[in-house]
């Protein structure tokens, strides 16, 4: 369970992944097609060429285009929740971060029931962009 900073959303919200944990990025905001996460810059996040490396960029992107996608938890942890997967995801590196935190941001841009498109950015502690991502999502509908 995620503490504090998902203090205001549901329960089902507060659930994370072992992958989350590895990683370490946090939910800050969650709602029905739009949601932000946030993730520290750790030096084991660094390639070989000692620059931030692209697969935790794709990954963060990805992560919160899902969310956005697939819509906000619902309050009650009983309810079925909504996921899905990604069947196409296209991103646009445009820069680098070496240090700080990154903010992620992640919007619906459309679909309908089962196929959901989504749009991603990411900035560094600045505020520069560092990478956008538009995706393509199927959403995983709750069996009745």
């Amino acid at each position: 369970m995620v503490e504090a900073p998902l203090s205001g959303l549901p329960e089902t919200a507060r659930q994370i992944s072992d992958f989350q944990k590895l990683i370490g990025w946090k939910v800050k905001v969650w709602e029905e097609g739009y949601a932000v996460i946030t993730c520290e810059i750790r030096q084991d996040f660094m390639n070989r060429s000692g620059i931030l490396h692209g697969g935790l960029i794709a990954t963060l992107l990805d992560s919160v285009a899902g969310h956005a996608a697939f819509g906000a938890p619902p309050a009650d942890p009983a309810e079925p929740r909504l996921g899905g997967v990604t069947l196409s995801f296209t991103i646009n590196y445009l820069g680098t971060a070496s240090e700080g935190e990154l903010t992620v941001t992640g919007r619906r841009t459309g679909g309908g029931k089962s196929i959901v498109f989504a749009r991603a950015d990411v900035v560094d502690a600045a505020g520069r962009l560092i990478a956008e991502a538009t995706g393509t999502f199927k959403r995983r509908l709750p069996k009745a």
